[in-house]
């Protein structure tokens, strides 16, 4: 049994974590593992992870059912299972379902599940390494695991009504209730293990490929997804720089695989296609991790790492036509830092167009995130982000320029505010950030633009695991939409975006199911988006008040709008332009 059962049995459900089996059970289920942590999206699009679910003290136990599309012994279960989830889930009992199956897809579980009245989590193991930890090969197995001690405490069939083409009118043996019923009892499982009948899931054979692994397979893969923030001098914590320093951080680079934190792409891949998608797919995440589950091996063949250096230009967007140095800023030891603004008067003496514009931090280790605007001269200077958007940065961000014929329009008069957040080190830090703007040299035929979306009138209730509110744009005229932009702070759990015609029809556009504060993604499409005048965006959320919520400031807090980070904010933005007319002048 594999130490991965108890994970993803939780991710699974809503919750887990309570009582466990008493010391007489240990001989019983010493076969059976801890489960390392993990995390799926089910066919919903929603995201679980195993250790979330562990934390909540209301949920003892969570029930596993190893799902698979067109299998007769599951399909038949599904009634039986909803019995006892009706039997158990007030005392604590959590159902779930996983599907390891390579031929169904996420539209084939929804027609599944919709078919079947399957009404709880269909978990999508596209990689297969969960099913591959769990010793998983058979459709229609049951798994039980105390939520307590993270184990699998017992796994086999519902009952013994059913085998293979064989069916009685009653069952003479109720293996799963009877297993529920001694863990929440504090009793032995007679029988923890029982073999039981089932489709057989196709798995990929990984024998034989691990000699090789790293050089020919591995390294490459995190060359292309890894190392460019990995490496001497970047964002990430340590740098991939040759085989002996993977080979160190191995256990940990596959944990952060297998909960989906590492690569820090966080959209539903089935939503959406984005030209920046920097997400690991199934096929590498199963090679990097089925490699280190074989020991990390060499192999044969040079260190594709050793003397590779990704390209680190001073600008990612080329050397800038003017570049703006900002006042050098003193950052403290410790503490909690209030936003800071800077302004500072427009370097042109002339109207001018800007093609691209880069924010620069001096120091990534305590810049949080920069915005950048412009306003009239004589305007209040407001400390907040109002104004004309110019450039940003934030960890997770890719620096554009605008579209081929488009630009941002700078008059002659303005200035450019720039707003500050800083985070602590544990050492006092200086930081001299810097702006690089490029001019186009003649009038572009479209103003690019950026607006915000802003949902201030919220209280999030203290506890609460899933607070949701949404937001409506009204599209007033036609336009071509770029990139989508959603933030939020630590109590952030789920944001997406829709657009609904002018029709009635309602399309999905972003994702994601899994927010993350530390990586402020925009998510540039693929191709623009038209969007007909009449048609609406709709912007929805969730946050995450509860203990579970390893990130949460304070659960037993109310919540409201604030620009610190333990308030909370409804904001996102889209880049556009509009899609008629002449010339743009200006971006009023």
């Amino acid at each position: 049994m594999s130490s991965l059962s108890n994970r993803l049995l939780s991710s699974l459900l809503l919750a887990a974590g309570a009582t466990g089996i008493l010391g007489q059970m240990e001989e019983a289920h010493a076969a059976l593992t801890k489960v390392e942590n993990f995390a799926l999206i089910d066919h919903e699009g929603k995201y679980h992870e195993f250790d979330y679910y562990c934390r909540n003290p209301e949920v003892k136990g969570i029930v596993l059912f190893v799902q698979g599309n067109g299998c007769p012994l599951v399909r038949k279960r599904v009634p039986e299972l909803k019995r006892l989830r009706h039997e158990f889930e007030k005392q604590g009992i959590l159902f779930g379902m996983l599907n390891a199956n390579p031929q169904d897809e996420r539209e084939d579980l929804v027609e599944e599940a919709e078919a079947y009245g399957i009404d709880m989590p269909i978990l999508k193991d596209g990689a297969q390494l969960v099913a591959r930890m769990l010793d998983i090969d058979r459709t229609a197995e049951a798994l039980l695991v105390d939520t307590k001690t993270c184990e699998v405490v017992f796994r086999g069939p519902i009952d013994d009504r059913m085998s293979y083409q064989k069916e009685r009118p009653e069952a003479s043996n109720h293996y799963l209730k009877d297993a529920i019923g001694a863990l929440l009892g504090g009793h032995a499982i007679e029988d923890p293990e029982i073999d039981a009948p089932g489709c057989k899931i196709t798995l990929e054979k990984t024998t034989g490929q691990t000699a090789r692994a790293y050089a020919d397979h591995v390294a490459p893969i995190l060359k292309q997804r890894c190392v460019e923030c990995h490496t001497k001098g970047g964002v990430g914590p340590f740098a991939m720089s040759n085989y002996r320093k993977v080979r160190g951080w191995s256990e940990m680079i596959g944990e952060m695989i297998l909960t989906k934190q590492m690569p820090p792409w966080h959209a539903d891949p089935h939503i959406g296609t984005f030209s920046n998608d920097s997400g690991i797919t199934d096929e590498e995440a199963k090679t990097v991790v089925e490699w280190i589950r074989s020991g990390s091996p060499r192999g044969e063949g040079p260190d594709p790492l050793a003397d590779y250096q990704p390209d680190q230009p001073e600008w990612i967007l080329g050397t800038p036509d003017k570049v703006i140095d900002l006042p050098k800023q003193e950052i403290p030891a410790e503490g909690i830092l209030e936003y800071r603004y800077v302004f500072i008067d427009s370097p042109f003496d002339r109207d001018v167009w800007v093609g691209a514009a880069e924010v620069k931090p001096g120091n990534t280790q305590v810049v949080h995130h920069v915005i950048v605007t412009s306003e009239k001269k004589t305007a209040k200077k407001r400390r907040d982000i109002s104004g004309q958007w110019i450039s940003g940065y934030a960890p997770g961000t890719d620096p554009s320029g605008c579209p081929e014929g488009t630009g941002i329009f700078l008059p002659r008069g303005h200035r450019l505010k720039f707003e500050l957040h800083y985070t602590v080190s544990g050492r006092e830090e200086e930081d001299i950030t810097r702006l690089g703007i490029h001019l186009l040299d003649e009038v572009p035929a479209k103003a690019f633009k950026t607006r915000a979306i802003v949902h201030s009138k919220f209280q999030i209730p203290p506890h609460h695991p899933e607070y949701s509110q949404s937001d409506v744009t009204k599209i007033d005229k036609d336009i071509l939409i770029y990139a989508l932009n959603p933030h939020m702070h630590f109590r952030g759990k789920w944001m997406n975006f829709s657009l609904k015609h002018p029709d009635g029809r309602e399309e999905a556009l972003l994702s994601v199911p899994n927010y993350n504060f530390n990586w402020q993604r925009t998510y540039h499409l693929e191709k623009p988006l038209k969007v007909a005048a009449g048609s609406e965006l709709i912007v929805r959320n969730a946050w995450d008040n509860s203990a579970s919520n390893l990130h949460n400031p304070d659960p037993t807090k109310t919540v409201g709008w604030g620009d610190q980070s333990f308030n909370e904010m409804f904001f996102a933005t889209y880049t556009y332009v509009d899609a008629g007319g002449p010339k743009t002048v200006s971006q009023n």
